[in-house]
């Protein structure tokens, strides 16, 4: 099926955004995720992961979803964006590990997790990518479910991932951190399995959800080619020079098997950003923004330097659109713009066209 307009639109300039390497290009999302609205006029109230069956509801987890985005969809219509809507088998981390495991996950309100279940090394033998695996399965079913209830208003995800070091964190717990220093070999050998069942779960999950305009989403934003969304999460309690060692050479595996990837970190982790962006095929890395860590946005001057090509997306209020502008056009910068009405985004997205060369 073909999109709609407005998204052909988006996905256009996200194109052109790609193509042009010049600094001074600025997207602008305007999202769920940065635009609270009220929902209440469609009967809409968002359900906790634990309120949901989740194996004989999972389809209806989509439905919500897709019900959820179509209503910011048209309340934001009229809002000049580059936010690309997207739908994605969302349900926490715990369901990262125990799709290779099998393991049992505990689902919160908000995310889940699950235990690690390395304790010796010889439990590295145990553990293997299994598509029947019962989280497999469930996150096929909503994938397609997804891709099934398609108009063109949206695009599918096929998974939020984690990076190979977010995954050996999951199965093996906090040791791992001790592990780097003290079981170099076996860590590694960890690595390679987390790098490999990525890359087997993608391609399970991209033989239901097809390309867009020739592209992939993730992010609530659009990428050439099949590319997928890698968390780095754990790589940001790390060191530059452990990262360096154990971690970027699976990232670039996975990253290199499926041919392009966005990657996810955090402000807490503004030490190793110098060290991730030197991975290959990434076509744009997120930096988040966190409570009681420094601001990404505050910092962005020197992260462009880090690597002048690379494209940065991080979350930013309407005032430092205002203050920043031009140090945001130094670099190639997608904005995840928090904003509190229409009038205020229209305004903010008006000066940053002003300024931006796309």
């Amino acid at each position: 099926m073909g999109l709609q307009k407005f998204l052909e639109e988006r996905i256009l300039r996200y194109k052109a955004f790609y193509e042009n390497k010049e600094p001074g290009q600025i997207l602008v999302q305007i999202s769920p995720y940065t635009f609270n609205i009220d929902y209440s006029p469609i009967g809409f109230k968002e359900k906790g992961l634990n309120e949901w069956d989740i194996e004989r509801e999972a389809e209806d987890m989509i439905d919500a979803q897709i019900r959820s985005v179509r209503y910011f969809n048209e309340y934001t219509k009229g809002l000049d964006n580059d936010y690309i809507p997207i739908i994605s088998a969302s349900l926490g981390v715990g369901v990262n590990s125990s799709f290779l495991t099998g393991s049992d996950v505990v689902f919160g309100a908000d995310t889940s997790w699950s235990h690690p279940v390395i304790h010796e090394w010889e439990d590295m033998d145990e553990i293997s990518f299994n598509k029947e695996n019962k989280w497999v399965q469930i996150l096929k079913r909503m994938v397609k479910r997804s891709v099934d209830m398609c108009d063109g208003d949206y695009a599918t995800m096929t998974y939020t991932h984690f990076a190979p070091s977010d995954m050996a964190n999951a199965l093996r717990g906090n040791q791992l951190f001790y592990d780097f220093y003290d079981y170099p070999e076996q860590v590694r050998k960890l690595m390679d399995i987390c790098a490999d069942a990525t890359i087997a779960l993608e391609r399970e999950l991209k033989t239901i959800v097809p390309d867009v305009m020739g592209g992939s989403a993730a992010a609530y934003a659009w990428m050439p080619g099949h590319a997928l969304y890698l968390s780095e999460d754990a790589a940001d309690l790390c060191s530059p020079a452990v990262y360096r060692d154990f971690c970027r050479a699976y990232t670039q595996k996975v990253i290199d098997a499926i041919g392009g990837a966005h990657i996810h970190h955090h402000g807490k982790g503004m030490h190793v950003h110098g060290e991730i962006v030197m991975l290959n095929n990434v076509h744009f890395i997120e930096i988040s923004w966190d409570p009681n860590c420094p601001r990404p946005i505050d910092n962005l001057e020197k992260l462009i330097a880090l690597n002048p090509d690379m494209p940065i997306m991080t979350r930013c209020t309407v005032g430092d659109v205002y203050n920043k502008i031009d140090i945001i056009k130094q670099g190639r910068v997608m904005l995840m713009l928090i904003v509190k009405n229409l009038e205020e985004a229209k305004q903010a997205v008006a000066f940053i066209r002003k300024h931006s060369k796309i």
